[in-house]
Order: C-alpha cells, then sequence, then structure tokens
C-alpha cells in the first residue's frame, strides 16, 4: 500500500506528477463541459433577459462562474492527491468519484431551482430527506438514469484525458482554452461592477443565478478614485424604480365581464396601523357595533408588514414580490381598470396625500382624476372632504372612494383631545429609542388614538346610515398593517420589524348591501378583496386563478396557509407557525403565538413548492405578453 500513497523521492515521482497534473488539467476541462451543460437548467428556468448586454452577460458568466468553480474544486481536490497519490489508476478512480458526486450535486440544485428559484442550502437539503417530501413534486426518479450516466461519462473523460497524454497535440490548444475561461471569468466580474454602479439591472438581476455565485461591484473602490459619487448612487438606489428586466403577466388571460345591471357604489377605507385585537367594545366600541351588523373576518392577514406593500396586495390581489414589476411595466390595478371602464367616478381622500410611489406609480397611476388630501391634515378634515364630495353625488351613477386615515399608525392626537388612557406619551420622537419607563405610555398612546379613531368613524356612520348611503354602498374597512406594542420584545415596536400576530393580523368588514351579518374565524388575506370585487361587484366571469392569488371573501375556504411579504422576504403565514425566507433560501420558523423561533421547524416541502409558483406564476416576458400595453 506504502507505493500507492508515497512522498519518497525517486527518479520517476517527479515525471509522474506532472503527468497525473497534466491529466487532470484535461479532465477539469471536460467537467467544466459538462457542468455548463448541466447548468443550462438553470438558464431554461430564469426569465430570459430583454437587452443585449443582458444576454452577453449571461454567456460569459455561464462559461467563466463555472469555469472558476470547476477550477477551484480542481486545486482542493485533484491537485493536492496528484503529489500524494502517485498510483494513476487509483487517482483516476478517487477524482472519478469525486467528480461524478459534485456534477451529482449541481443536478439536484438545477431540480430544487426550477421548482423554488433558490439554490441548496443545508435548511433546504434537510427538507429534501422528510418523509412526507415524497407527496411533493420534486420527483427525484431521473438520478437511476442520470447518475451512471454522469459515472459513465466521468469514465470516458478520465480516459480520454489520460490519452492525451501519450498523443501529440495542439501547443497552443490548452491555452486558448484557458484564456477562454480565464477571460470570461474576468469580464462577468467587470462587467457586473460597471452594472451595478450604473444600476443596470438586466445584468445585476442575475447575481444568483447560478449556485455560489458572488459577483464584485467594487463600490468604495470607484468612489476612492472619483469615479462613483457614493451619496448619489444611495440615493439614486433609494429610489429607482426603472427595472426593464422585469415584466409581467397581468392577468394570464384578458377578462371575461358581465356587468350587473344594478352597480353598488364602493367605498374603501383604511386605517393605518390598526391591529385586529383593538376592535373591541373598550377600545373601538362604535366599529364593534358596526363590525356586528356586516359580515367580519377576524382572521385576516395583511399584505405586508410595510404600508405600501401591503396596499399594493390589497388593491391588486397578489403578494408584494410582484410590487416591483407592477411598477416597472406601470401596470394599474384590474380593479382600478375595470372600475373605470364601467364609468365608476373615482376620488381618493388620504390624510398623508398621494404622494407615495405605490400611489403615483401603480394603485392610481390610470387614473385621469383623483383628489389628493396634502400632508399635515388630519383624520377629520379628510373625512369631512370626502363626506362633502359624496353629499355631491348624483344617484344611479356609481362611484369608488378611497379613504386613508393615518391616526392609529401615526399616533396623532388633536391637541385638545384627553383619551380615556392616561397617562400617555405627549412626545413622539419617531427615530429615537423608547426607554423602559415610556413604554406603558406609548401603549396609552397608542390605544388614545385607536379610541379617538373610532369616535369619529362613529359620528360619520351615524351620518351614512341618516343618508341611506350603506343603502347601495359596498363598505370595506381594514387596515394596512397592525401596531407591536414590545410583544415580540423589548425593542419590538411599530410595524415593518418583523412579521408577528400583532403586525400581521387587521380587522376586516365588510357592509355589503343584501348580505347577512356573520362573523368568519377562516384564514383570509389581502390578496382575497380583488377576487371578491370583480367577480360581485363588477361582473368578471374569469377564473380568478387568471388574476389573482387570493379567494373570494364570499365563499371562504378553510386554509392552512397564506402568502405575505415583499421582494426581501417571503412570509407563509399559518394557522400555527410563521415560515419566513429570502432570495438565497435562508428560512427562519417562528411560532404565530409570541413569535418564538421553532429551532426544529420544518416547512413541508409541497406547500413550499405552491408558495413558489404563486410567487412566479405571473412573471413573463413583455415580448410574449398578449395583455402588454
Amino acid at each position: 500500500m506504502n507505493e500507492l500513497f508515497t512522498k519518497t523521492p525517486n527518479p520517476q515521482y517527479g515525471e509522474n506528477v506532472s503527468r497525473l497534473i497534466s491529466w487532470g488539467h484535461w479532465f477539469l476541462c471536460f467537467n467544466i463541459l459538462l457542468a455548463m451543460l448541466i447548468a443550462l437548467r438553470f438558464i431554461l428556468a430564469m426569465p430570459w433577459p430583454t437587452t443585449g448586454l443582458g444576454q452577453f452577460y449571461l454567456l460569459v458568466s455561464w462559461i467563466g462562474h463555472f469555469a472558476f468553480i470547476g477550477f477551484i474544486f480542481f486545486l482542493l481536490t485533484i491537485f493536492p492527491l496528484s503529489f500524494v497519490c502517485t498510483h494513476q489508476r487509483l487517482l483516476r478512480s478517487l477524482s472519478i468519484l469525486i467528480a461524478a458526486s459534485v456534477q451529482t450535486l449541481l443536478l439536484i440544485d438545477t431540480q430544487v431551482y426550477q421548482l423554488l428559484k433558490f439554490h441548496l442550502n443545508p435548511f433546504v437539503w434537510s427538507l429534501l430527506f422528510e418523509p412526507f417530501q415524497s407527496k411533493s413534486n420534486l420527483n427525484w426518479n431521473f438520478l437511476f438514469i442520470a447518475i451512471p450516466t454522469i459515472v459513465l461519462l466521468e469514465i470516458i473523460f478520465s480516459n480520454q484525458a489520460w490519452k492525451r497524454q501519450f498523443k501529440r497535440s495542439k501547443p497552443y490548444l490548452g491555452k486558448g482554452i484557458a484564456a477562454l475561461f480565464l477571460g470570461c471569468f474576468l469580464l462577468t466580474h467587470l462587467t457586473h461592477i460597471w452594472a451595478d454602479a450604473r444600476f443596470y439591472t438586466p445584468i445585476t438581476a442575475q447575481k444568483s443565478n447560478f449556485p455560489l455565485s458572488y459577483p464584485m461591484t467594487a463600490r468604495s473602490f470607484l468612489a476612492r478614485h472619483g469615479w462613483l459619487d457614493l451619496q448619489e448612487f444611495k440615493a439614486r438606489e433609494k429610489s429607482e424604480v426603472e427595472q426593464p428586466h422585469r415584466r409581467l403577466l397581468y392577468p394570464l388571460a384578458p377578462l371575461q365581464v358581465q356587468p350587473h345591471e344594478q352597480k353598488l357604489n364602493l367605498l374603501l377605507i383604511v386605517l393605518s396601523g390598526l391591529r385586529q385585537d383593538m376592535l373591541n367594545n373598550i377600545n373601538m366600541p362604535n366599529l364593534q357595533r358596526f363590525s356586528q351588523q356586516y359580515q367580519r373576518f377576524d382572521n385576516h392577514v395583511a399584505g405586508d408588514n410595510e404600508t405600501e406593500t401591503s396596499l399594493f396586495s390589497l388593491f391588486y390581489g397578489l403578494p408584494a414580490q410582484y410590487a416591483d414589476d407592477v411598477i416597472a411595466d406601470k401596470r394599474p390595478p384590474l380593479l382600478i381598470d375595470e372600475l373605470q371602464r364601467q364609468e365608476y367616478r373615482i376620488k381618493a381622500f388620504t390624510t398623508d396625500g398621494l404622494n407615495q410611489p405605490i400611489y403615483q406609480h401603480a394603485i392610481f397611476s390610470g387614473i385621469r382624476h383623483k383628489q389628493q388630501i396634502g400632508a399635515g391634515r388630519n383624520d377629520e378634515a379628510t373625512l369631512k372632504s370626502w363626506f362633502a364630495w359624496q353629499q355631491k353625488q348624483q344617484s344611479g351613477s356609481p362611484w369608488f372612494s378611497y379613504i386613508a386615515l393615518s391616526g392609529p399608525g401615526s399616533l396623532t392626537l388633536p391637541a385638545d383631545f384627553q383619551g380615556p388612557y392616561q397617562p400617555e406619551l405627549k412626545k413622539l420622537d419617531p427615530f429615537g429609542s423608547i426607554p423602559a419607563e415610556q413604554r406603558p405610555l406609548l401603549v396609552n398612546r397608542y390605544k388614545n388614538a385607536v379610541f379617538y379613531l373610532d369616535q369619529l368613524l362613529g359620528n360619520y356612520f351615524e351620518q351614512l346610515m341618516t343618508h341611506q348611503v350603506l343603502d347601495n354602498t359596498l363598505v370595506i374597512i381594514t387596515s394596512d398593517h397592525g401596531f407591536e406594542l414590545g410583544e415580540s420584545g423589548p425593542a419590538s415596536w411599530g410595524a415593518g420589524g418583523n412579521y408577528s400576530n400583532v403586525q400581521m393580523k387587521v380587522p376586516l368588514l365588510m357592509a355589503w348591501p343584501g348580505h347577512a351579518n356573520q362573523q368568519i374565524d377562516t384564514l383570509t388575506s389581502h390578496q382575497d378583496l380583488v377576487p371578491t370585487l370583480l367577480p360581485e361587484l363588477l361582473g368578471v366571469t374569469s377564473s380568478e386563478v387568471d388574476y389573482s392569488t387570493g379567494h373570494s371573501l364570499l365563499q371562504p375556504a378553510s386554509r392552512e396557509w397564506v402568502i405575505s411579504g415583499n421582494n426581501r422576504h417571503s412570509v407563509i403565514f399559518g394557522q400555527q407557525e410563521i415560515t419566513l425566507f429570502d432570495r438565497q433560501g435562508n428560512f427562519e420558523v417562528r411560532s404565530v403565538d409570541g413569535y418564538k423561533n421553532i429551532d426544529n421547524g420544518r416547512q413541508d416541502m409541497p406547500v413550499l413548492l405552491k408558495v413558489m409558483r404563486e410567487l412566479s406564476r405571473f412573471k413573463g416576458s413583455m415580448d410574449n405578453n398578449p395583455t402588454a400595453h
């Protein structure tokens, strides 16, 4: 056995090592080509770049990345083995085993990526071996053919590479191939550095195409040499909305509509920062009485823990992960489009104004006339403006009004209002931390803001009933997200910090003429509003799967989970567990009650596959989008 693994110098040692390393170079070359062939499955599973430069980058990164990865594996395995194991048959056998294992892992990664759109990681790898995953669509039967084929190819590669040691080859062939691989690798990173600095998204969006891909950015280097203004870069990074590489198929097919003869008015009221458990006889007695007369959904999940992305889900019936695509394509919601097509008069009234990008570039981007209440006005003024407008509307002509009130979320109260919860925090510092002694005061401030808003709503509910507005108007009341009061920890206050129950559960009330009062405990979502209104209010006969990921609220079905989140985190909000994951496939499982981390929490692979399909079902290319305009 000593002759197989030897370090003892002998006349043939140097020659053997040189020949084995030379063989390893050609064996590596063959394996790089095989890896590139397998990696075509990544390319087929991703959106095709819409620009020539984006397509060029995809080509050079495909070559350069797998050449680099192959070279690293060679340095870590075959190269050191060549100095230790000088028996060529044993070295070739070990190399075949190593190469076949790596290529098989790459093939498995392509299968996972095609369905989940992220690469293998420890969490996903553990999921693959769970007994219940046999019910998922990750079909591994092809491996019974693929693995023997890969091993056979590795044997052939090994033999061909060894034969080249005894043939006179063209002197520049090996150097030319190495130059091609090295050139593509360098060009990949240099191009990405340029694209990152220029916000050229057809290239920067490809950074996660391949496993172990970490393209360079070099922002600090460019800034030191005066080629990049970091302050300007950060400002542009925050406001950048042009993403031409993104395209949306929305809807999947043109809507079929049979409008109703009798059209109801539609009033949508969004109460910012109102959490679900505030809807009770103590904090909101007026809204509580109102809810008992109509349909109330007590297990309703917001679209996200931030306002803009949550409103996106409410108006589009889609998860907020599609928001960037919508803004890039400048696509107004189908709900607003159909309301305008059926000649609804549309007005929007908001306390904070309509300058947010979600309003300007998405929700109300297609509306010809809309009313904007300037920032700094209060909720009472907003309601007065709406009621004055509503009283001027002619009977028989339908209208849609959107009212957004900010009281609970902004903790705004009139200077002369004395709420029932005392003492309360008087001076608010939105950028400062909350000392422990002030936390009870902040809780009282929030509850007083909720109570004040309820008083305003109570007055206007009376006016709505007095003027019989509710007889022919569908009124929907909900919130953008909840407001945490330290339930998840001392640093957890407000919204946007996590996906806890108190930040995500919000009220949903529907006062629909002709529908009996009902309390519904089924899990529902903001995405359910559009597939409720389009067919029931506007007469859309197309299947809801053509334009939404939600389900009709008038036909609530039992669900175990709903989708939430944004372009940074995807969230599976279930009855007992909340699963969070990002684009890199990092997972975290927490309990609904208390938002506690579950160390051994596991997400069913069938559920994960369904979620990933919903998050990619409306993706497409503008070139084949029949509804593009």
